[in-house]
């Protein structure tokens, strides 16, 4: 069975041949061709940039991205509390030179164990030019690593956890109604406008909407529809 970004790559390989096999592809080299172009160390070739703004704008929703803003605040709202809840739950159970110790210890350790097995299976170069005791060494490190991450360092995974609650608050998407049935295409105008008023200084509403046509139904649409679903501002 396929892994889920082998499944992933496929569908990006899938996209980027269905792109450069259309006409409107070659429509927007043509266009594109001799015009000034932001310079950038990560410019490359018309091509490039093309196959990039339009993967960028294929990209599935982040989770994020999924929920409305409003979903986000409650979201955050609760990941806080309940991290801080958990936290305060936990501080009786700890000291400073053992860390998390009983009776969590026991499986802390089998959690750090299955957890280097883990990393080992995701990451078999690290350890296949290596001789059958180096390999138990490197394991071992990384075992006792996990393990002191686990007792001792668990205060850093909390920060973690409650600043990205935090920062989910805050973050904002291309779509405020994620649920639309034509939520992805219109992520999709929003992301290659800008891609093109960044790199052209223009929008290029014909081109986006020649691109947008590559891969969603653009019957409803026209350049002024584009230009009302993905506004650009003036200052652009």
């Amino acid at each position: 069975m396929s892994s889920p970004r082998h499944f992933m790559h496929q569908e990006a390989e899938a996209a980027w041949r269905k792109l450069t096999a259309s006409a409107e592809y070659a429509l927007c080299l043509e266009s594109l061709k001799g015009k000034d172009r932001k310079p950038g160390m990560l410019a490359g070739t018309l091509e490039d940039w093309i196959s990039r703004a339009v993967m960028h704008g294929l990209a599935e929703l982040e989770p994020f991205e999924k929920m409305t803003s409003k979903q986000r605040q409650e979201a955050s709202k609760r990941m806080v509390a309940h991290c801080e809840a958990l936290r305060e739950l936990l501080i009786p159970f700890y000291d400073e030179k053992s860390g998390l110790d009983w009776p969590f210890q026991p499986d802390l350790d089998l959690a750090a164990l299955n957890s280097a097995i883990n990393y080992q299976d995701a990451h078999p170069n690290d350890f296949e030019a290596l001789d059958e005791d180096e390999r138990e060494e490197l394991f071992n490190r990384i075992r006792f690593s996990i393990y002191h991450g686990f007792k001792n360092d668990l205060g850093l995974v909390f920060d973690a956890i409650h600043n990205g609650a935090l920062r989910l608050a805050e973050l904002e998407s291309e779509v405020k109604k994620p649920n639309d049935s034509n939520v992805r295409r219109l992520r999709f105008i929003r992301r290659v406008t800008s891609n093109f008023v960044r790199e052209f200084g223009t929008p290029h509403r014909a081109l986006v909407l020649a691109l947008t046509s590559v891969f969603f139904s653009t019957d409803d649409l026209d350049e002024a529809a584009i230009s009302k679903l993905a506004p650009v501002p003036k200052r652009a």
